[in-house]
């Protein structure tokens, strides 16, 4: 199969052009990022440097599939760009899709889900789209209306917090925080979520791309990880101070609200060191159904949190 990789360049589109170009497929990869393109390049999977938000247009010639990674994913910044990358981007590659029957497999977030008020077992059918706790979350959730809008038979992926070796997102964030002793602890329970390691993520991708199923899947490891105590084992490993100065999260979150307001005061100004959504994750609970993953994808996690996050240790 020829497959096109957008946002190649990243974390997980890098690792899912590797892995599908091992499976066999014939795999272009795609970002804007032509020193880590080189990179990839080296590992076999033939680059392309282009921005998306020219539209796909030649990319798409002689392709059988797209697997829609790149994104603008951060809990930090403005509309216009989440807008830009994330809608319009993704609206005109489905439309594209469509009009040439190219299969589309297009990464989205459960992170959709957040103010829905549901911690446990969320399903696919929750109902979305009222309000939303970051602009992020915002801009995905238009993105996967406007894509089934398009294209019906497009494959939607809701991965939950994506980690493993290569992540620059959540555990090197974590890492930072706690080597500079910054982060007090929210709550006095351990809080219980999942994460989803890269590898699975790649394998229910692939199973979307080689198979035809449609519609929104949930994907995660299957089993869920306690805050907390893995914030201490990353801790020890870093061999730095455990979080114990407790500040309630309430408090901790309105800090952050305020801190953010003080940023968007001056433009141009870099992330915040803390943001209230970046907090909600550490202290709200959230498992996912994976029931129609395992069902119509025959999704079954390949990595086991605890192997995953042993890995991510001796990489940090």
């Amino acid at each position: 199969m020829r497959i096109l990789v957008t946002g190649a360049t990243g974390f997980l589109g890098g690792a899912a052009a590797r892995t599908l170009e091992q499976a066999g497929h014939s795999v272009m990869g795609t970002g804007r990022d032509a020193a880590r393109g080189a990179a990839l390049q080296r590992s076999g999977v033939r680059f392309r440097a282009f921005d998306l938000r020219d539209g796909p247009g030649e990319l798409l010639e002689g392709v059988d599939a797209v697997l829609h990674c790149a994104a603008r994913s951060s809990l930090w910044g403005h509309w216009a760009d989440f807008y830009t990358d994330n809608v319009e981007v993704s609206a005109r590659l489905a439309r594209d899709c469509a009009r040439r029957g190219v299969r589309l497999v297009h990464i989205s977030t459960p992170s959709v889900y957040n103010a829905t008020g549901l911690t446990r077992q969320v399903p696919e059918s929750a109902s979305t789209g009222r309000r939303f706790e970051s602009l992020y979350a915002r801009s995905k959730f238009l993105a996967e209306q406007d894509v089934q809008a398009v294209m019906p038979g497009a494959a939607i992926l809701r991965p939950r917090g994506i980690y493993g070796p290569g992540d620059t997102s959540i555990m090197p964030r974590l890492a930072r925080v706690l080597r500079a002793g910054r982060l007090p602890r929210l709550t006095h329970h351990e809080v219980h979520t999942e994460l989803t390691h890269v590898d699975n993520v790649v394998h229910a991708a692939q199973l979307a791309l080689e198979g035809h199923a449609a519609g929104l899947f949930n994907i995660t490891d299957g089993v869920s990880v306690p805050i907390w105590a893995t914030l201490d084992r990353l801790a020890d490993v870093l061999k730095v101070p455990r979080p114990t100065r407790f500040v309630p999260a309430r408090l901790a979150e309105g800090a952050a609200a305020l801190l953010e307001a003080v940023y968007r005061l001056r433009p141009g100004q870099p992330e915040p060191p803390i943001t209230a959504s970046g907090l909600r994750l550490l202290t709200r609970p959230m498992t996912l159904d994976l029931s129609r993953a395992r069902a119509v994808l025959g999704y079954a996690p390949l990595i086991h949190p605890e192997d995953g996050l042993k890995t991510v240790f001796a990489y940090l």
